[in-house]
């Protein structure tokens, strides 16, 4: 059996999707002051973690538009918050927790879609401070995952710290082939 890349990036959107709804429904468990709680964390509290992946992800997705420009994906209009930017995007949690599902499934909906044969495509975005760069589409998508991935830690690593459970996505099930 051949493993190749494609079927990676499927089971990291899977992955992904699943690990946040998972991450998402523990931190409802807490009160809106306890998830605005500075915790000394980059972006501050709990919530703030959230708004920023969330923020992130639609702007990388946006980012991909690059790539093709008529995905029907991409063009989902929910992609496009009239008020986004890289601060806060929703000040109440259940417009976040709304939005971060359809996002992670507009995500799986991505990988599921774009070919395989592009991966080595070089497209160019704006960064966060509005310089040009040139990415990778493989390496774009890898980044995608990576900083996710790096930001559900911080959200565990705070959880642990209030001796709360969270045992986010922690489950050797990925590793099954997908339905």
């Amino acid at each position: 059996m051949v493993y190749d890349l494609q079927q990676s990036f499927r089971n990291l959107a899977r992955y992904n999707e699943r690990a946040n709804a998972e991450m998402v429904a523990v931190l409802a468990g807490l009160t809106d002051r306890a998830r605005k709680r500075d915790q000394g964390a980059w972006f501050g509290s709990l919530h703030g973690i959230l708004n920023h992946v969330l923020v992130a992800d639609l702007h990388w997705l946006q980012r991909f538009r690059a790539l093709e420009p008529d995905s029907a994906v991409l063009a989902d209009p929910r992609l496009n918050p009239p008020n986004l930017s890289w601060g806060t995007l929703h000040e109440d949690f259940a417009s976040l927790r709304r939005d971060r599902g359809v996002v992670d499934e507009r995500i799986r909906a991505w990988f599921e879609a774009f070919p395989a044969s592009r991966y080595g495509e070089s497209f160019t975005y704006r960064d966060s401070a509005g310089t040009l760069r040139p990415a990778v589409a493989a390496s774009a998508f890898e980044f995608l995952f990576v900083h996710q991935t790096h930001h559900r830690g911080q959200v565990s690593q705070i959880l642990d710290r209030l001796g709360l459970p969270n045992n986010v996505a922690d489950n050797a099930a990925f590793l099954e082939p997908a339905d």
